[in-house]
């Protein structure tokens, strides 16, 4: 066999055994995890580009409501909630250095938190310093707007067992650029389109974002869960 074809079949030979145990490594390094926290109950999926580096995906369930009544200083005759997103999905990178991560990447979420008062016969309301009474206003309902999409950094802490299973644990935080507001009430419609009414309630919702401050700016991500590497 002549010299330059030798060559190139051992190149060749060469380039199809280093795309096997690529390909091979690639399976190794996937791994499919679920988790419990922050951002929902739900499973994630952990693409390694090297022993350092790799790519991750995830989709959470959040989809409950939070009876808050009876806390907060809520006065009587009234019942308070709070309805969280029904899915979350996250997409990003993350760097890790032994048992230590670093990540970042974005968010993805179906919908806005709101927050709903409902009024009982008998109640009166304060909005934004003016007194009603209920029938006058039934309900009154609280949306933080800030985007179906924000980006997200946190640190995690990874113990690796001999059984292809990690328990991770993620500590950090999504960051909400310039959130808002958003107020409407449920009430006899003479009273909700009063000139009176409309200022009292811009009032509010003017109070309750001073009040917020940058405590919305930030969602907590506090994480916990297991992840098996593929074989």
């Amino acid at each position: 066999m002549p010299v330059k074809s030798l060559t190139l079949v051992v190149t060749a030979a060469l380039s199809l055994s280093a795309t096997t145990q690529s390909a091979h490594a690639l399976q190794q390094s996937v791994a499919l995890g679920a988790r419990l926290g922050t951002l929902g109950i739900g499973a994630d999926m952990t693409i390694a580009v090297n022993e350092n580096v790799a790519f991750r995906g995830g989709a959470g369930f959040l989809g409950f409501d939070v009876d808050l009544t009876g806390m907060f200083g809520l006065a009587s005759n009234r019942s308070a909630e709070l309805s969280l997103p029904t899915m979350v999905y996250t997409l990003g990178a993350e760097v890790s250095s032994g048992p230590l991560r670093g990540g970042a990447g974005l968010l993805f979420r179906s919908g806005d938190p709101v927050h709903e008062i409902t009024y009982r016969p008998g109640a009166t309301i304060d909005i934004g310093g003016g007194f009603y009474q209920h029938p006058e206003v039934r309900s009154l309902t609280t949306t933080l707007i800030s985007g179906s999409t924000a980006p997200y950094l946190l640190v995690g802490f990874r113990s690796r067992s001999a059984r292809a299973f990690d328990f991770v644990l993620d500590l950090g935080a999504v960051m909400h650029f310039n959130p808002e507001f958003d107020m409407a009430a449920t009430g006899d419609p003479a009273v909700l389109n009063s000139p009176r009414f409309r200022a009292d309630l811009e009032t509010e919702r003017g109070w309750t974002e001073d009040d917020a401050a940058s405590f919305v700016n930030f969602w907590p991500v506090v994480s916990l869960g297991v992840r098996y590497r593929v074989r």
